[in-house]
């Protein structure tokens, strides 16, 4: 065992590494356990061995403080070898949270660790001590170096578990993985690129790197400083650490994620020389509602597991137990048929497909404001593997977003990359091109899920699709209660190419007269910054019992915030259309159209 002088001494040298990635995690790559500092307490819980503990993470070489990381480790009461397994906690989250997940991977046949992670654990909740996680620290706090950051701790935190994971003598240290979601997911990624080769397999939900790319944190990192903002993209960025990950990686990703988007998830991807596999979902933004995911099919114990797909792949690639996932990759040159492009990808895998889909969105309108529409796809003729689809165009002047997704016998789904098409290099051009105005109806119910609340906002019974509502067909949209309800994917271009001078929408309340809801159009900059034009001049009276057509003059909405818009309101980045309800709204809407 080393003594602890020389455990300072690597330390201080590691972490004042400045701009340029550098080896400032060296000294927690080693197997070197750190050093356990108390056992809380051990014992049996559901048939295995838990046992909680606090261990000595490293020592801050400016003061000598040291950072305190508490664990909770749990084995199979059998005698190994068992394959290990890190688990990292989503941000707000803390090792208790998720020690029933350690508990229940336990049971399945692992040797589990979780940890409070700093830098995004719920502070009040975690176990830890240390100045990283006190008040003023955060994961963007970067002054010369990344130790400035509480985050470097929380890397450091994992990357000590998963040393003291690999010297268990039950675990055999040729089967370890790495799990978590959403931060945790960043951690997965982040800590299996660091490790290298001491991780055979990971599972992210959500996380990836390339902050810059997209995420919700673009606009945070560009606040920084250069420097700093370099120091941490150099240092603490997953993405810029994942040519070194040589695992087995899997990422389930929501095509409309608040925090990581395709953009970023796919830089992560590009940059893995390893054996990796995906699967976006439409629609969703931290959920994933496609077969294998959140929702299931087949049903999850949420209490030990974010997904079934997470528990598919780490006992086929640690225990041996299933077989391989399918692989889905987009195939041949798209091709022009009449006003729409004919897209194909290919899948391979062990199992039969039992549904295949593709996707597509408005190439232009950002990420987490699309609307992602489908189309069945269908197997080609005498190619077993090949499935083609024909995606209809609605603007051959901007580019569309598509990708395919399939899911096989045992309820596994993947999906190929988001492709981009450009119909105007297809022969596409506006002369004679129909307009796909737009208009929302509600006849299709699941398009309850196109209007949706702030991503915050997780109420239920705030909004349905009902029949009650209808103004014409069988359905409209019920609106209750004080919220803000987006409907995704409104495209500028498509308002401008078809002359509208106005939004209508036909509105009636429900019980007694009530007043109109504002309306807003959303607009969001690449680095995540939103724009909001605010309706200035709405109804005076009261909505009534009876049917109602509001109009809302494109040439009325007014900008919200200081100076001009940095963009025009019908541009490229404009995606959403927003009704903000007072506390007693009770509507009924139906007929939404721009005219």
């Amino acid at each position: 065992m080393r003594s602890w002088s020389l455990v300072i001494l690597f330390i201080g040298v590691g972490v004042d590494c400045q701009a340029g990635q550098s080896n400032c995690f060296a000294p927690f790559l080693t197997d070197e356990p750190p050093k356990i500092v108390e056992t809380i307490s051990e014992g049996i819980e559901e048939g295995v061995e838990v046992r909680r503990l606090r261990f000595l993470s490293r020592v801050v070489p400016e003061s000598g403080r040291q950072v305190i990381i508490y664990a909770v480790m749990a084995k199979p009461a059998t005698p190994g070898p068992h394959p290990g397994l890190l688990v990292c906690h989503g941000g707000g989250g803390y090792a208790d949270m998720v020690a029933p997940a350690v508990i229940g991977w336990a049971k399945r046949g692992f040797v589990a660790i979780c940890q409070d992670q700093p830098g995004f654990c719920n502070r009040s909740e975690a176990r830890s001590s240390g100045p990283c996680l006190e008040p003023g620290a955060s994961a963007f706090n970067i002054v010369d170096r990344p130790s400035d950051s509480a985050l470097f701790d929380g890397v450091a935190a994992a990357l000590n578990s998963l040393s003291l994971l690999r010297n268990q003598p039950d675990v055999d240290t040729s089967r370890v993985g790495v799990f978590g979601g959403s931060w945790g997911g960043y951690m997965t990624t982040m800590v299996t690129g660091l490790a290298g080769k001491r991780v055979h397999a990971a599972f992210s939900v959500y996380g990836c790197g390339y902050f810059d790319v997209g995420s919700s944190w673009t606009h945070t990192l560009n606040s920084l400083g250069p420097q700093a903002r370099q120091i941490w993209l150099d240092n603490l960025d997953a993405g810029r650490r994942a040519k070194n990950l040589s695992a087995a990686y899997f990422v389930p990703s929501p095509a409309n994620d608040w925090y990581f988007w395709p953009s970023a998830v796919m830089r992560t991807l590009d940059d893995m020389p390893g054996e990796k596999n995906y699967c976006f979902m439409p629609n969703d933004s931290h959920s994933l509602r496609q077969p294998g995911g959140m929702s299931g099919p087949p049903p999850v114990d949420h209490r030990r597991n974010r997904t079934y797909m997470e528990i598919a792949w780490l006992e086929y690639h640690l225990l041996g137990k299933g077989k391989p996932f399918p692989r889905a990759t987009d195939a041949g040159n798209p091709t022009r048929e009449g006003n729409a492009i004919r897209v194909a990808f290919d899948v391979h895998g062990p199992e039969p497909i039992t549904n295949a889909t593709v996707w597509y969105s408005a190439g232009e309108v950002p990420w987490r404001l699309k609307w992602w529409a489908a189309v069945p796809a269908q197997l080609v003729d005498g190619q077993p593997s090949r499935y083609t689809a024909v995606v209809p165009v609605d603007e051959p002047d901007q580019p569309l977003h598509w990708f395919g997704i399939v899911t096989d016998r045992r309820n596994v789904s993947v999906s190929t990359l988001v492709r981009t098409l450009d119909p105007k290099s297809l022969g596409l051009n506006v002369e004679g091109h129909p307009v796909a105005a737009f208009k929302q109806d509600f006849e299709d119910r699941t398009e309850h899920r196109r209007w949706r609340r702030k991503y915050a906002d997780r109420s239920p019974g705030r909004h349905q699709i009902t029949g009650q509502a209808a103004r014409t067909g069988d359905y409209g949209l019920k609106l209750q209660g004080q919220a803000t309800f987006a409907c995704w994917g409104l495209r500028g271009a498509t308002l401008k190419r078809s002359g509208a001078t106005k939004i209508r929408l036909w509105m009636r309340a429900v019980n007694e007269p009530c007043q109109v809801p504002a309306i807003e159009l959303l607009a969001e900059l690449p680095d995540s910054r939103r724009l909001q034009w605010h309706w200035s001049n709405p109804p005076k009276g009261p909505l009534g019992l009876d049917w109602q057509a509001v109009d809302a003059p494109l040439a009325e909405f007014e900008y919200v915030g200081t100076g001009p818009a940095p963009v025009e309101m019908l541009s490229p980045t404009l995606g959403q259309l927003r009704l903000l309800t007072a506390p007693d709204t009770n509507v009924y809407i139906d007929d939404v159209e721009a005219m």
